[in-house]
């Protein structure tokens, strides 16, 4: 490996020293480890020339400055040309494994800076808004909310609010939260 691959791999190797791994991939390690000492041999895991490896492909300690250059050498450079989450993901996974990776890449590739700028929104264009008429008079116009859950008072756990959209007089009216559509009708009325 040359250029700035050769400084992750030293990386990578020196947090497979330091056991920077996940429990999972850490016991795996210690088990790798006492099997390579009896020469037991692993069918998913292997060690080769200090790096941990899970299925042929390096694995990344949990290191997060580590696990972002990874993705950046993939994503970032002018040859990988910011490609979406599953090209990245791809390219990532040739060489590399870590758990979730799939999470991290696409949280990585939704939150690039660039990407958010210069890709094209794939939304049909919003249409123009148009404001509601302005009520001829007062209580012409009216919202209706219920704000439930409250503690109790009174024997009455919610409140239903009244509001006029003209003058904004607002009247609250005590209630249940299991007030039925008849029982909230009655208590607009009076």
């Amino acid at each position: 490996m040359e250029g700035p691959e050769k400084g992750i791999l030293r990386e990578i190797r020196q947090g497979n020293q330091r056991g920077d791994q996940e429990e999972p991939v850490a016991k795996v390690a210690r088990e790798l480890r006492q099997a390579m000492s009896k020469m037991v041999c692993f069918a998913e895991w292997s060690k080769e020339e200090g790096l941990l490896q899970f299925r042929g492909k390096i694995y990344v300690p949990r290191n997060t400055d580590l696990r972002r250059r990874v993705v950046s050498l993939c994503h970032d450079t002018k040859v990988a040309r910011h490609l979406g989450r599953w090209k990245t993901l791809e390219l990532v996974s040739r060489d590399y494994w870590w758990p979730q990776m799939s999470r991290y890449i696409g949280q990585y590739v939704n939150t690039c800076d660039l990407c958010l700028r210069t890709k094209p929104m794939r939304q049909a264009p919003v249409g123009k808004l148009h404001p509601l008429q302005i009520p001829d008079s007062r209580w012409d116009t009216l919202s209706v909310d219920f704000v439930v859950e409250l503690p109790p008072s009174s024997g009455h756990d919610a409140v239903m609010t009244v509001v006029d959209s003209v003058s904004k007089r607002v009247h609250f009216i005590p209630t249940h939260t299991t007030v039925t559509v008849e029982g909230a009708a009655r208590l607009f009325l009076h």
